[in-house]
């Protein structure tokens, strides 16, 4: 550690993910004293029914969202939620004098945060991966990723190098939050129905036309085998926090408790098809090289059909959720 280093106060422990942003947002938020898990924070968030494939199954999917979206959610879980966003891409052959005063921007805001005692969210550590901030030196943002969890050294990242092509990003927590809580359900699952019905834009499709997307870029020997192997292994996971969050809302609102728990095991079976296809084509996969293997193919889109009608009947359940009278309290 460099002798003029500042960092937070307290000790900051890495909550492993493939979705690195729910990763660093648990970690932010345990650390500053939220009891949460990742199921608690994809699940509040809505990234948990997350699911974005591009039509050659670049890897970029697991994280073309509403990253403002997220933040809805996340206040029901006790911090008030502060965002920079530049909106303009800032990685190699895309670095301008714009995309420099963003790093400065959210650089600056980050040394806020840790000189008021708090982590916070950083995308782009590394590589197009969130990370959680814990300090900084004169120029270098200092935190805990991926790459503590594998063992690997965290060097410093000098805060106009941050690898961020959808945009520089920063994600503080200010504040205590007393939100209505018998909001929070309904929220989470307003966000889940977002996630789903997302319109597709380019080459991407959300939802129930992704896994129609994911099943011809396989056919075509068009999915790229980083890709594929990277979104299996992050949308398997997601499915797994869907089907355990909706379990928990069962038992927080048992008006519909019946309703979730069946939307529970669709997400369960969807998360089980979803594995089996991961461990077809386990990470890291070929990277920059299409998916070849027929017999393989043709069993991972039979297992992609599986998980979409499992998808379907589960949000079919959480739209007659959603329409049901909630409690006001």
């Amino acid at each position: 550690m460099e002798m003029n280093a500042t960092m937070v106060p307290m000790k900051v422990e890495w909550a492993p993910a493939w979705l690195s942003w729910v990763a660093a947002t648990t970690t932010c938020l345990r650390a500053l004293g939220v009891e949460c898990d990742q199921v608690d924070v994809a699940g509040y968030s809505g990234y948990a029914f997350h699911l974005c494939i591009d039509a050659k199954l670049c890897s970029s999917g697991p994280s073309v969202l509403s990253w403002d979206s997220l933040n809805e959610g996340v206040r029901f879980l006790g911090r008030t939620t502060k965002m920079f966003y530049g909106g303009q891409c800032h990685c190699e052959g895309f670095i301008t004098d714009l995309t420099r005063e963003h790093c400065r921007t959210a650089f600056d805001m980050a040394k806020a945060e840790v000189l008021a005692g708090r982590p916070c969210v950083l995308w782009g550590a590394y590589m197009p991966e969130f990370a959680a901030v814990t300090g900084f030196t004169s120029d270098s943002y200092l935190v805990e990723s991926f790459k503590g969890c594998m063992g690997q050294e965290q060097q410093p990242i000098p805060c106009e190098e941050v690898n961020a092509p959808g945009g520089v990003y920063l994600l503080a927590f200010p504040n205590s939050a007393q939100l209505n809580q018998s909001f929070a359900g309904l929220t989470a699952i307003t966000l889940a129905m977002k996630a789903w019905n997302a319109p597709g834009f380019s080459t991407y499709r959300y939802g129930k036309d992704a896994y129609i997307h994911w099943a011809e870029a396989l056919k075509g020997k068009r999915a790229d085998g980083g890709g594929n192997a990277y979104s299996a292994a992050c949308y398997a996971e997601g499915r797994r926090f869907a089907s355990v969050f909706t379990a928990r809302l069962a038992k927080r609102h048992e008006f519909a408790g019946e309703l979730l728990d069946t939307a529970s095991k669709h997400f369960g079976h969807s998360a089980e098809a979803l594995d089996h296809v991961a461990k077809l084509f386990p990470f890291p996969g070929a990277w920059g090289q299409p998916v070849e293997d027929d017999e393989k193919i043709e069993l991972a889109c039979k297992l992609l059909m599986e998980a979409q009608e499992a998808d379907a009947k589960a949000m079919g359940l959480l739209e007659k959720v959603l329409e049901m009278d909630w409690p006001a309290g």
